[in-house]
């Protein structure tokens, strides 16, 4: 919520075969290069970007994915720790698979995906690049922007709803002694 809308995207070298090129478009030599980015090489960049955008030190920044509780977030976690790092405090996570669920349920509908959503709000979406972080963080972001107008939904509304890492991790922690 520092105020300042910022873009950093880079595809990361997973040291890896990548699975599922068909899908997202994503080959294994477009990213098993010395010249792509590491996750343990990325992350100390993305919180040094993170933090230089920030109009309020220790301020919240959101963000937003759709399905972060289940896919995002504790993908983060991971990588972050693998790095020997915590995700810090005031990263705050808004997942719009429940606000989705939410709105397309009133709507009658029971598809809550990226591209439901972009159909329910006549958002043009291109099938080809759907799986690619850009166009999908475009997509996203039209939807957001129609959901929480439709919504009426106030930045207190969207923090209120927002969770952090450390809730996912507390969650499972409870789900282990179960």
């Amino acid at each position: 919520m520092g105020g300042k809308t910022s873009c950093l995207h880079t595809l990361i070298n997973p040291d890896k075969h990548v699975p599922n090129s068909h899908i997202h478009g994503i080959t294994t030599a477009m990213v098993n290069r010395s010249d792509v980015p590491r996750m343990k090489d990325f992350i100390p960049i993305l919180v040094r970007f993170i933090g230089s955008r920030q109009q309020i030190p220790g301020s919240p920044c959101l963000f937003i994915a759709h399905n972060a509780r289940c896919f995002d977030v504790p993908f983060l976690i991971k990588e972050f720790r693998r790095c020997s790092m915590d995700i810090p405090y005031n990263y705050w996570f808004f997942d719009t698979c429940r606000l989705g669920r939410q709105w397309m349920k009133l709507n009658g509908s029971r598809q809550y995906s990226l591209e439901a959503l972009s159909e329910h709000f006549g958002i043009e979406s291109t099938k080809a690049a759907a799986h690619r972080a850009m166009p999908d963080v475009d997509l996203l972001t039209a939807i957001f922007e129609k959901m929480t107008i439709e919504m009426k939904l106030t930045v207190a509304d969207i923090l209120e709803k927002s969770f952090k890492a450390s809730d996912i991790n507390e969650l499972v922690k409870s789900k282990k002694k179960s």
